[in-house]
């Protein structure tokens, strides 16, 4: 009788611990599912890459969006989309007018938190240069961050790959993105023996830089047919698509033509500061460029920031002006 008591008790026991390993096992299994990052993926309606090189995920296609620059948020009207959240007006207004309405939150410099977070955005759409510092804080108040910025033409078709992807407008995207590649292929051959050398300065009160070839505007100016004089200037350390200006080296490049784009505080007097050093310095006043009065200011919609879809236009505009020099 014990032996047969002992069996089942035996067995009972067994079969208990065989039980509790299962049990043991499917747990561990779920929370390796749990934590697996693929499995996490998968239930993403959409997931991309931004020009930051980060990864987002939504569950959903994001619909209520804020764009912290002027050059986002007109992409984004142009590929069919509309923010609720826009950059806090500055003086190159607002465009389209249709984004009038949205909530003004501030600027990449100059966050305003609360306003972005009274407007429930699912993303916000914010500066790569600007604003990787504010991810955390803006994730914070429960939304997703896109970063986007362009040093180029080929930077501003990224951009705008980028923005169809997350409005899902993928072919409007690349409708657009073909239409930039067709007016740089037309400026590239209407310019193609244009070789006016030329200086970009950007202008701002108490400093003024040179644009490089790895400029936004340095880009624009050789796709125009300039010549940068200013190409070989070693970058600021925290700014290095824009240098130093060397009076010496601009002296002894003779630029034809001098372009100046204004940006921050009093526009009409960084202009007339700049106007006033280079005519009555003397190494300024050498140069073919100032004795001619071939200095240009360019607008600020178009230059002093990300033009967006307005590219095609600063091209035009760039190439203008350099063909004036010829026809001069």
């Amino acid at each position: 009788m014990k032996k047969g008591y002992l069996g089942l008790l035996t067995a009972f026991i067994l079969i208990f611990l065989t039980a509790c390993g299962s049990n043991s096992n499917e747990a561990d299994s779920s929370s390796n599912k749990k934590a697996d990052p693929q499995a996490t993926s998968e239930k993403a309606a959409l997931t991309l890459t931004d020009m930051a090189g980060r990864e987002v995920s939504f569950k959903e296609q994001p619909k209520r969006i804020v764009a912290l620059t002027n050059s986002d948020m007109n992409i984004i009207y142009a590929l069919g989309g509309t923010v609720v959240g826009r950059q806090t007006q500055d003086a190159s207004g607002v465009d389209p007018k249709e984004a009038e309405s949205a909530t003004e939150v501030g600027n990449t410099h100059d966050l305003n938190l609360e306003k972005i977070a009274s407007v429930t955005p699912d993303v916000v759409v914010a500066s790569s240069e600007q604003n990787q510092k504010d991810v955390p804080a803006l994730e914070g108040i429960g939304t997703q961050v896109v970063l986007t910025g362009a040093n180029s033409i080929d930077d501003i078709k990224k951009q705008v790959a980028t923005l169809g992807e997350l409005l899902g407008k993928q072919t409007a995207a690349t409708e657009l993105t073909d239409s930039i590649t067709a007016k740089e292929q037309q400026i590239a051959s209407q310019q193609k023996d244009k070789k006016v050398r030329s200086l970009l300065i950007l202008g701002a009160p108490g400093s003024n830089y040179a644009a490089l070839p790895t400029s936004l505007s340095g880009d624009i100016l050789e796709k125009a047919g300039g010549v940068n004089i200013a190409a070989d200037f070693k970058g600021v350390e925290n700014f290095p698509q824009y240098a130093a200006l060397n009076i010496e080296k601009i002296v002894q490049a003779d630029p034809e033509i001098i372009f100046l784009m204004i940006h921050g505080g009093d526009e009409k007097e960084t202009e007339a500061a700049l106007r006033k050093e280079m005519k009555q310095n003397d190494a300024w006043n050498s140069t073919t460029a100032v004795k001619n009065d071939r200095i240009v200011v360019l607008p600020a919609e178009l230059f002093g920031t990300n033009p967006g879809v307005r590219i095609d236009e600063a091209l035009t505009y760039m190439a203008d002006q350099i063909n004036q020099v010829d026809n001069g």
